[in-house]
């Protein structure tokens, strides 16, 4: 029988009391003008994989700052459907390349939609990710929100 993989993370916000700030930031990339590097569209890449993808996304976006990551899963065009930001990566790069962390596992919640391709992080608000050939490829943030039995069951039985 595979070992089952599991997650867990304290359940604090690091603004509320003082904690280190190596534990709730990563490494800050902002001396670079732009991501260091973006996906590249597959158009091989499954629905699991698309799904693992994701998940993988949620994790680097809210949970653990991690914008190396977020922007690895990002493809050029990034359609972004929120007023007053521009398409493309380059235009929210300034936004995460600090690596500061949104939130906590617990305090969140990550859905992937097989049916749709898409994917969505709660928080302080709702995003929503159109995903194209493994790669997130278009964004939504306004009256979004996560579809209800719909989400994609990672197999948290695989081995790491």
């Amino acid at each position: 029988m595979a070992p089952t993989l599991g997650l867990a993370a304290p359940a604090i916000e690091a603004e509320s009391i003082a904690i280190p700030e190596a534990l709730y930031k990563r490494e800050n990339l902002c001396s670079l003008k732009a991501p260091p590097a973006l996906c590249q569209p597959n158009s091989s890449v499954t629905v699991e994989e698309t799904a693992l993808r994701a998940y993988k996304f949620y994790r680097a976006f809210i949970v653990d700052g991690d914008p190396k990551t977020m922007f690895s899963l990002i493809d050029s065009t990034y359609k972004q459907h929120h007023p007053g930001y521009a398409d493309g990566p380059n235009t929210i790069w300034s936004l995460f390349c600090n690596g500061k962390k949104i939130g906590s596992e617990q305090g969140t919640a990550w859905c992937f939609d097989a049916s749709t391709n898409m994917s969505y992080a709660q928080y302080s608000t709702t995003d929503r990710w159109r995903w194209l050939d493994g790669c997130v490829h278009e964004h939504w943030d306004t009256n979004e929100s996560i579809p209800k039995g719909k989400c994609y069951k990672l197999d948290t039985t695989a081995t790491a």
